[in-house]
C-alpha cells in the first residue's frame, strides 16, 4: 500500500473495531507477521464484510461491486481512502483480473469475496468462476477466511441498518504457501477454496443455538420469501416487526431471535427457500412467466446509468422484457443481484441494471433465469 492508504487504514481501524463491536459484538482473530503479499478469499455474508475481514489484517485492497461507483461523493471518498478494485457482477472482467494482479505484483495484498454475492438463505453461493485460475496466476500466498454468524447478524433480506447482536466471529481457515498453490491443479485448488469457505448457517445454528437480539426481526423478509405456502399467492407477503403476513389469505408466521420460523410448516428460511425453488422449477417447466408491474432497465457505461426502458417487466423461458425492450436469455451468460432490488447482467453488447420498486421481489426472477439456463 502507498503511504496514504496505509495512513487511512491505520487511522480507521479503531473506528471499524468500535463499529463492529457495538453493532454485532464481533470477535475476530488477528493475522500478523506475513511479510509477503497475499490474497484473502472470504465468504460473503454482510454489507459490513470489508470491515469485519479488514480488522484481522494489517493492510489490504478490496474488490468491490461496480454499483458503488455510482454513489456520488461517497464513492469519491471511498476511492480516495481505500482505492477499491471494481468488479462488474455477472461478468468475467479482464480489467478486474489485471488490477488484482498489478496490486499483488507490487507487493500489496488483496481481499476478494469469492462468492461475489451475499447468501440469501444462509448457504454459501457458488464461487465465482476462474477464481482458482486467478489465484494461481498471482503466484502469492492464499489465506482463506470465514465469517461465522453473519447471516443471522445481518440477513441479506433485511436493510443494512437492521442488524442484530449475537455470535459473529471471523478467522482465517488456512494459509497456503506459493509452493502449495503451485503444486495444485486448478480443479484441486477450486475444491480447496469451496471446502474452506462453505458455510451452512442453519447447520451451525442447530449445533449451538445462538441468540441474535434486535428489533423488527422479520422486516424486509418479502425480499426473500415470495410464494405463500398456504394460498400459493405470489408477491403477497408484507412484513412488520417480527411477523410476515400474506395479504391474500391473511396467514402469518414469525421469525425469532434464533433465526427460526413459527406458524408455518417450515422451521427455517432455508427450508422455505428450498421449497420456493421447487415451485419456480415447476413454473418454468409449465411455461408460466414471472412479471413485475413496474421496472426500470438501464445500461451502465463509464460508471453512469442510462435508462433504456421502463414499465412492466417479464421473464419467460426465452427472454427478459422491460416495456418494449427485449433481451434473449440465450445472450445472457449470468445474472446477479446487488442490493435487494436490482439485477445486473451483460448480453455481450452492454451491461444492464434492472431495478424494481422496494416491496417487490427480484429474487424470483433470478431463480427463474437459473432454471431456464439449467434446461438449455
Amino acid at each position: 500500500m502507498n503511504k496514504k492508504h496505509r495512513f487511512f487504514y491505520a487511522l480507521l481501524r479503531p473506528i471499524g473495531f468500535l463499529l463492529a463491536k457495538f453493532m454485532f459484538g464481533y470477535r475476530y482473530e488477528r493475522v500478523k507477521n506475513i511479510p509477503e503479499s497475499y490474497i484473502v478469499l472470504s465468504n460473503h455474508v454482510t454489507d459490513y464484510d470489508p470491515i469485519l475481514v479488514g480488522l484481522s489484517f494489517d493492510q489490504m485492497y478490496f474488490v468491490s461491486s461496480e454499483h458503488i461507483t455510482r454513489w456520488g461523493w461517497i464513492y469519491k471518498l471511498l476511492n480516495f481512502v481505500f482505492e477499491p478494485i471494481i468488479r462488474y457482477k455477472a461478468t468475467i472482467a479482464a480489467s478486474t483480473v489485471m488490477d488484482i494482479m498489478r496490486k499483488v505484483r507490487k507487493g500489496n495484498s488483496v481481499c476478494i469475496f469469492a462468492e461475489g454475492v451475499r447468501t440469501w438463505d444462509g448457504v454459501s453461493s457458488p464461487i465465482v468462476p476462474a477464481t482458482a485460475k486467478l489465484i494461481k496466476a498471482c503466484r502469492c500466498k492464499l489465506i482463506t477466511y470465514k465469517i461465522e454468524g453473519g447471516y443471522f447478524a445481518s440477513p441479506n433480506w433485511a436493510s443494512s441498518a437492521n442488524t442484530r447482536r449475537g455470535h459473529l466471529y471471523g478467522a482465517p481457515v488456512k494459509i497456503y504457501s506459493k509452493e502449495e498453490i503451485a503444486a495444485m491443479s486448478e480443479e484441486e485448488l477450486d475444491a480447496v477454496i469451496r471446502n474452506d469457505l462453505y458455510e451452512n448457517a442453519y447447520e451451525k445454528q442447530k449445533e449451538c443455538m445462538h441468540r441474535y437480539r434486535g428489533r423488527k426481526l422479520a422486516e424486509g423478509m418479502e425480499s426473500l420469501v415470495f410464494i405463500c405456502p398456504e394460498c400459493n399467492g405470489y408477491g403477497t407477503f408484507a412484513s412488520k416487526g417480527d411477523c410476515v403476513t400474506c395479504k391474500a389469505c391473511q396467514s402469518s408466521f414469525t421469525y425469532d431471535e434464533y433465526g427460526m420460523l413459527h406458524g408455518t410448516r417450515f422451521s427455517t428460511l432455508l427450508e422455505f427457500n428450498d421449497w420456493q425453488k421447487e415451485q419456480v422449477a415447476r413454473d418454468v417447466e409449465q411455461g408460466k412467466p414471472y412479471t413485475v408491474e413496474h421496472a426500470t432497465l438501464s445500461t451502465v457505461a463509464q460508471h453512469e446509468a442510462t435508462e433504456v426502458a421502463s414499465g412492466k417487466a417479464e421473464i419467460n423461458s426465452k427472454a427478459l422484457r422491460v416495456g418494449d425492450h427485449e433481451i434473449l436469455l440465450s445472450s445472457i451468460p449470468d445474472l446477479a443481484i446487488h442490493g435487494r432490488h436490482c439485477l445486473v447482467f451483460s448480453d455481450g453488447t452492454a451491461y444492464y441494471e434492472l431495478r424494481i420498486p422496494h416491496g417487490d421481489n427480484i429474487l424470483r426472477m433470478l431463480y427463474y433465469y437459473n432454471n431456464c439456463k439449467k434446461n438449455t
